[in-house]
């Protein structure tokens, strides 16, 4: 287990594995997940709907130790340039991604261009709440965090973008205090 899991562990325990549970089962077909960093979703992923998965982060972690069965390939590359032609992907899946992106609206561009239309986009983020005393301790926060976070960013609201963006949101919702949103949107055709 590296850093990031160990840190990453009350959430999960607490928040994010009944999130994951939920949802990621539902990916189907020809599958990119964006961000894959230690592998965490693997597990949750039904192989009796997945044709392959295809795992792309910054940081490739070649010798990371998938045991799901069905194909997984993983490559490096950057989500404001998905390395696939249109329409090439069933579902698209980032967790706990877009938070640190550099260009949002890119990336969410770049997840509508590679889905088939009818696809599905899996998404789970942590964002500024609404509670007024949340995101006033988050923005305060927000001036130091993306510094000694790897670019983490505390205000982000990337469900606004991709409710705007060509989805039809069939599932989401809130965990956490409003900390953590999630959803299933559907490429519009």
């Amino acid at each position: 287990m590296n850093f990031y899991d160990i840190f990453m562990s009350p959430l999960e325990k607490g928040i994010l594995t009944e999130i994951r549970k939920n949802i990621i089962f539902q990916a189907y077909g020809n599958v990119l997940e964006i961000g894959y960093g230690t592998g965490v979703n693997f597990q949750y992923y039904n192989p009796a709907l997945i044709k392959n998965l295809i795992g792309l982060d910054q940081k490739t972690s070649f010798e990371l130790k998938t045991a799901a069965p069905f194909p997984v390939q993983l490559i490096k590359g950057q989500a404001e340039n998905l390395p696939y032609p249109d329409e090439s992907f069933d579902t698209v899946v980032e967790t706990l991604v877009l938070y640190s992106v550099k260009k949002l609206d890119i990336v969410i561009n770049e997840v509508l261009r590679v889905l088939k239309p009818g696809g599905i986009f899996i998404f789970i983020d942590h964002v500024l709440p609404e509670n007024q005393n949340l995101s006033s301790l988050f923005k305060a926060a927000n001036t130091f965090w993306p510094k000694i976070a790897s670019g983490c960013n505390l205000t982000r609201e990337p469900h606004k973008l991709i409710n705007s963006s060509g989805f039809t949101i069939e599932q989401s919702g809130t965990s956490g205090y409003d900390i953590f949103r999630w959803g299933i949107g559907r490429k519009n055709c």
